[in-house]
């Protein structure tokens, strides 16, 4: 360094040994970079007065304007509530096929269903309606509906319930048979879906189930359930008995569980969630029946 460099100090110096002295330079700050720093600092206390700020004892600043995440948060839980209502109410006046119509109401719809299917229906047909054999809890989405899965079938199951009765056959259960003739059934039932394998067993089955048994009176003259069976040419009112010809059974296909409802019977129950069933604990208004309705229909089981 040349010694007559003139160099801006702050005017510290610690020693001059070699003639070299150890000095503080003065190098400012840029202004731009000064003036951006007094502003935050003229904005802090801008937003001390305008905002909650800093804490006093037990509480804290107001600020001038009032504001607080708690009061924005109720603002706009008000203004969301206020739409909710009057979608709603759009809602209680449509009908349930006008809403399927209208793709942002159904899935409103849909969206809500979901919620009040997770709290009242789920312990029963399990998250996604896809029930529980183990506990007689029919599936939601797949195609064996004993009463239909219209919209119109679906919300009338839901607002009055259903009551399943299959009675029992065996003699030491309360039915009028004995072992023999409930193996007959059986077998008969089996060659529904073809796999019977008793010719002379599944003759007797045949001569019972449309005989002493009855059992064409509810299933149906070839098995095909209530809803499409038919009984002396006689189209079946559904009543809810399950067709014997497919492959989805709720207790069970195998040789061993069609035995055991002939033998014993099975009996289930769906509540009623309509009006008047508030004295049993359970309630639904008919808007969040109709949005349960159109839940269900989602799935894709009935149609």
């Amino acid at each position: 360094m040349s010694d007559n460099q003139e160099v801006s100090t702050t005017g510290h110096q610690w020693d001059d040994d070699e003639g070299y002295p150890l000095q503080e330079y003065n190098n400012p700050l840029p202004k731009w970079w000064l003036y951006t720093f007094y502003a935050t600092i003229v904005w802090s206390v801008i937003y001390w007065i305008l905002y909650p700020a800093w804490p006093v004892g037990g509480d804290f600043t107001k600020g001038v304007l009032g504001w607080s995440m708690h009061k924005e948060l109720r603002e706009e839980l008000d203004e969301a509530n206020a739409k909710k209502k009057n979608v709603n109410e759009q809602l209680a006046r449509m009908s349930l096929q006008e809403i399927a119509k209208k793709n942002d109401l159904l899935q409103y719809s849909i969206s809500g269903g979901k919620a009040i299917f997770g709290d009242n229906c789920a312990p029963c047909h399990g998250q996604g309606g896809i029930g529980s054999k183990a506990g007689g809890f029919p599936n939601l989405t797949d195609d064996d509906w004993l009463y239909g899965g219209s919209l119109e079938t679906i919300q009338e199951t839901i607002t009055q319930g259903r009551t399943g009765q299959m009675p029992a056959h065996l003699k030491a259960t309360g039915g009028a048979f004995d072992e023999a003739q409930v193996n007959d059934l059986t077998q008969y039932v089996l060659s529904f879906s073809g796999r019977s394998q008793d010719a002379a067993a599944n003759k007797r089955g045949d001569a019972l189930f449309h005989g002493d048994a009855g059992c064409n009176n509810c299933h149906g003259d070839q098995g095909n359930g209530s809803l499409k069976g038919t009984a002396g040419g006689q189209a079946l009112p559904p009543v809810g008995a399950p067709n014997l010809t497919d492959a989805i059974w709720l207790h069970g296909a195998d040789l061993v569980s069609i035995r055991e409802s002939i033998a014993k019977g099975r009996s289930g129950v769906m509540p009623a969630w309509g009006k008047g069933s508030k004295e049993v604990g359970r309630e639904l208004d008919p808007l969040a029946i109709k949005q349960v309705t159109l839940y269900v229909h989602s799935l894709g089981g009935g149609r």
